[in-house]
C-alpha cells in the first residue's frame, strides 16, 4: 500500500517539474471554455429552413403525425432515427400494411408533447433512404385506427 503512495508521489514531482516550462502553463488557459460556449449557442435553429404549406399540415397539433412515402423497407428504428431529435414515442410508431402483406409506404407516429410534433413537421421532404418523406398532423382517432393495419397480415 504504502509502496503505492511513495511511487505517486515521485510522480507528482516530475510533473510538477515540467511545470515550470511555460508553454506547460499556458496550456489550459479556458481555450477549451470559450469553444464550447460558442458551440452550445449556435445548435439551435438549423432546422427551421423548409416550411410548406397546405393540407393536414396546418391546424393544431395533437401530438401525432402521420408520415407518406416510407420505404417499403422501412423499420420502426428508421422512424425513430428520422425523428431522434424531437423524442419519438417509440411504443407509438405504426407502420401500415395493405392486405396482401405490402407495406403503404404511410406510417404515424405520437410524440411526448404536441410541441414536438410541431418541431418535427420541419422535416417533411427530409429523406429516409432515397425517399422523401411527407409528413402530416395526425390524431389520436386516426392513430388508433390505424393500429389493426400496423403489423402484416398472418398468411
Amino acid at each position: 500500500n504504502h509502496g503505492g503512495l511513495v511511487s505517486s508521489s515521485s510522480n507528482r514531482g516530475g510533473r510538477g517539474g515540467g511545470g515550470k516550462y511555460p508553454n506547460r502553463v499556458g496550456a489550459p488557459h479556458g481555450g477549451r471554455g470559450s469553444k464550447g460556449n460558442y458551440r452550445g449557442g449556435g445548435g439551435g435553429g438549423n432546422h427551421h429552413h423548409h416550411h410548406h404549406g397546405g393540407g393536414t399540415r396546418e391546424g393544431p397539433h395533437t401530438g401525432y403525425v402521420r408520415m407518406r412515402g416510407l420505404p417499403y423497407q422501412a423499420t420502426k428504428q428508421d422512424i425513430l432515427d428520422f425523428f431522434k431529435e424531437y423524442k419519438p414515442d417509440e411504443s407509438s410508431i405504426l407502420l401500415t400494411y395493405r392486405v396482401d402483406g405490402r407495406s403503404t409506404g404511410e406510417g404515424y407516429v405520437m410524440f411526448a408533447d404536441p410541441s414536438d410534433a410541431k418541431e418535427a413537421m420541419t422535416m417533411h421532404r427530409s429523406t429516409i433512404g432515397s425517399r422523401y418523406i411527407e409528413l402530416f398532423i395526425s390524431n389520436k382517432e386516426e392513430h388508433a385506427r390505424n393500429v389493426a393495419r400496423s403489423t402484416p397480415p398472418l398468411r
